[in-house]
């Protein structure tokens, strides 16, 4: 392995590292889309059957029922150890302090004399949660998104995943989104869930908004939902991190760091960025011996991330410049920030695109991934250009608010005049007329 070549100059070997990167930007391709609107087509023919059809498909288990009893949840929650449920009761807490904070509220505003405006909040009535497990638990992942979902005020959550080889879910994950919040749990192929979702079936609701992380499949499953009306986030792939570090930074804390993303599954992307050659060096070294250390399945997802045709890097940039440039280029889902306070400052001026921004040496990937509360269900793929990860705010609709007094109506009637005749829509302006001249 050691002679895998991962380092990079920019912008001497950027045509080099566009090529290592060259499909980052397809999360799914039209191929996977137009298998998405198959699996679409068929449970909304077959329903339920279809479901169990297309799980025994393609994740080869037969499915007696859909839905998760209420004996079978309570079981999993009392399967927890005494430390793991603190654990979650504890990163629950967390969650939802964090999405208090963000949750926005009704407002109200005056403008101008007689003008206000403002927004009415109203949480989403019913969502949707998909958790992935294929690459292992995301106990993390049910407690964000379904926490959210009840910070916000929702009133039905339902959480659908994968099934096990027993034919129900995973315990920890089915207990961590029970102590969250969740009211149903779905299990089944996760395309067919989604579109359970969109849909509705006589096991699974139609919901009003659907969100959850997931591969390429599940990104466009999540895609075609929306055009049923559904409210979603895109780009919820493969987990991707860029730390910018400086010559203050430990190798051996950032090569864990790099690890801590690599071993989420052979797709991860885990790059770190830096202008000093000697840390560089040292991260090199350091990570093909602690790599060696991971046991077997985690290693060879390593081997893969950081291998001849992987998604792992070190890119040396020739200036700070050119490192931020790489970065907003990129948009990472994680961005590690270590460096000394005057670049620390900087750089935080400097980035535009990144899912979420950690700062510091004692903010590591694992502290945010589940112990502080911010969400790590990011965008990746370069959706972090336009998209941002899952809070409360995603669970709430907004209608507009517009007050006018007489005064104020008589202040724009100019203008509804003008536009009004210009469009030749004379009602609207009579529509006026009638409240100030009549």
């Amino acid at each position: 392995m050691n002679n895998q070549r991962i380092v990079f100059r920019v912008p001497e070997q950027n045509e080099q590292l566009t090529e290592r990167f060259k499909t980052h930007k397809t999360l799914f391709n039209r191929d996977v889309l137009h298998g998405v609107l198959s699996i679409f087509d068929e449970v909304a023919h077959k329903g339920d059957e279809g479901i169990r059809s297309l799980t025994k498909n393609y994740d080869e288990i037969d499915l007696e029922e859909l839905v998760l009893s209420h004996d079978y949840v309570e079981g999993c929650i009392a399967s927890l150890s005494p430390s793991l449920r603190a654990a979650i009761e504890q990163a629950i807490r967390n969650v939802e302090d964090a999405n208090l904070a963000m949750l926005p509220k009704t407002w109200e505003k005056e403008i101008r004399p007689g003008t206000v405006i403002g927004e009415h909040v109203v949480p989403l009535d019913s969502v949707g949660i998909w958790i992935p497990a294929r690459k292992g638990p995301l106990i993390s992942t049910a407690i964000m998104l379904v926490v959210a979902a009840k910070t916000a005020g929702v009133k039905k959550i339902v959480v659908g995943m994968p099934p096990t080889k027993n034919g129900l879910g995973d315990q920890g994950t089915v207990a961590a989104a029970k102590l969250a919040g969740a009211d149903q749990f779905v299990i089944g192929n996760g395309v067919s869930i989604i579109a359970g979702f969109a849909q509705g079936t006589d096991s699974i609701p139609e919901v009003d908004g659907i969100f959850g992380p997931g591969p390429g499949g599940i990104a466009a499953a999540m895609s075609v939902a929306m055009t049923y009306g559904k409210k979603s986030v895109l780009g919820l792939g493969p987990t991707e991190c860029i730390i910018f570090a400086d010559e203050t930074a430990d190798p051996l804390k950032i090569v864990y760091d790099l690890i801590n993303e690599g071993e989420h599954g052979p797709d991860s992307s885990s790059i770190l960025v830096t202008t000093s050659t000697n840390l560089a060096q040292e991260v090199e070294a350091l990570l093909w011996k602690c790599m060696n250390e991971v046991d077997e399945k985690r290693r060879l997802y390593l081997q893969n991330v950081f291998g001849v045709n992987g998604k792992g890097a070190i890119v040396i940039a020739s200036e700070d410049d050119e490192a931020f440039d790489f970065m907003n280029g990129f948009a990472p889902e994680h961005l590690m920030i270590v460096c000394d306070k005057e670049l620390e400052s900087r750089t935080m001026a400097r980035i535009k695109n990144a899912g979420e921004i950690l700062i510091g040496e004692y903010t590591p990937f694992s502290a945010a991934n589940y112990g502080i509360g911010i969400t790590a269900v990011l965008p990746t793929n370069h959706f972090a250009r336009a998209f941002s990860g899952v809070t409360s705010k995603d669970m709430v609709k907004y209608s507009t608010i517009g007050k006018l007094s007489k005064d104020a109506l008589q202040e724009i009637y100019p203008i509804i005049k003008e536009m009004g005749n210009y469009e030749q829509l004379p009602c609207h302006v009579k529509a006026a007329d009638i409240r100030l001249f009549e």
